[in-house]
């Protein structure tokens, strides 16, 4: 759900990017596809830190918001596949399942957080909530940021297998709830790379195929420069060479990738990135960029 500043995303907006959203989703089940959905949660996790802020009630941690977005997107997507599917006649029904995650969060992670998340702050602004957490200037502004945990396990990956059959399913919101596995399992304040938790999703169900939505239509090589060029295709070990060349830039590619090539690590696998918009040239092989499984792999 490509709305990326919490300061503008209101409940209608995000209704408006869902319900578009569904109408691709719906396209793809009528052609035979069996999907999980997985979506991010950045802005909405950015606005409800910023809510935390302006109301006068005890604030909640950082691991409970990131699971309260899993339900609040998952609901909207909810509401509108199962309309778009009644409007079609497709008798599906549509689930949620609030995800947990199993993570190994250190406290280097802690100190040194590096997932950004909500709105750009102007100098002004900034200055007045700088001692509120750790924040990180970009072009655009400072943003905060707070610790992002690589993803180890679905804890809810059989139960999602098992619903696949009869009912098309949204998880792993957000990238899941952090959580630890010690004597008990515990939540975890960190926000999961919503990517990198998909493609974990995607091994422990056996899918074959992973497609990860972006705001842009292919990967490119030095992306925003004058010598950017479009990737189609790429071996999984061509994408590992990218990777360690740093010609993928600054921005959300790099995860992309790397969920991909973890993905692809096994043979007969694919993986592709590309938009909403060209998601059906994409698997047809005509736009997009698809990453497979090396020869012999």
């Amino acid at each position: 759900m490509l709305i990326t500043d919490p300061k503008t995303a209101t409940f209608e907006k995000q209704m408006e990017k869902s319900a578009s959203t569904a109408g691709v989703i719906a396209d793809l089940y009528e052609k035979g596809y069996q999907m999980i959905i997985t979506h991010g949660n950045g802005p909405q996790v950015g606005n409800l830190l910023l809510q935390q802020q302006s109301v006068k009630v005890p604030a909640l941690p950082l691991r409970i918001l990131t699971a309260m977005t899993q339900t609040q997107i998952g609901v909207m997507l909810q509401l509108s596949l199962t309309n778009e599917f009644f409007r079609r006649k497709i008798e599906k029904d549509v689930v949620v399942i609030p995800t947990s995650v199993e993570v190994n969060l250190t406290q280097e992670m802690i100190d040194n957080p590096s997932k950004p998340v909500g709105p750009f702050y102007s100098k002004e602004e900034y200055d007045e909530i700088k001692d509120s957490g750790i924040f990180k200037k970009f072009k655009k502004g400072w943003r905060k940021l707070v610790p992002s945990p690589r993803p180890l396990r679905i804890l809810e990956s059989r139960t999602i297998a098992t619903l696949l059959e009869k009912s098309l399913v949204i998880a792993v919101g957000g990238g899941g709830t952090p959580v630890s596995m010690n004597s008990e399992i515990q939540f975890q304040d960190g926000v999961i790379d919503k990517d990198r938790a998909s493609a974990v999703l995607a091994d422990q169900v056996g899918a074959d195929l992973l497609i990860i939505l972006t705001n842009v239509d292919s990967v490119y090589k030095n992306y925003g420069k004058e010598n950017q060029r479009e990737i189609r295709s790429m071996t999984v070990n061509e994408a590992r060479d990218m990777m360690d060349s740093e010609t993928l830039g600054v921005g959300t590619m790099l995860p992309k990738v790397e969920a991909c090539v973890a993905f692809c690590s096994k043979p007969g696998r694919k993986a592709i990135i590309t938009s909403d918009a060209k998601i059906f040239e994409a698997l047809n092989g005509l736009a997009g960029t698809s990453i497979s499984s090396a020869q012999g792999s």
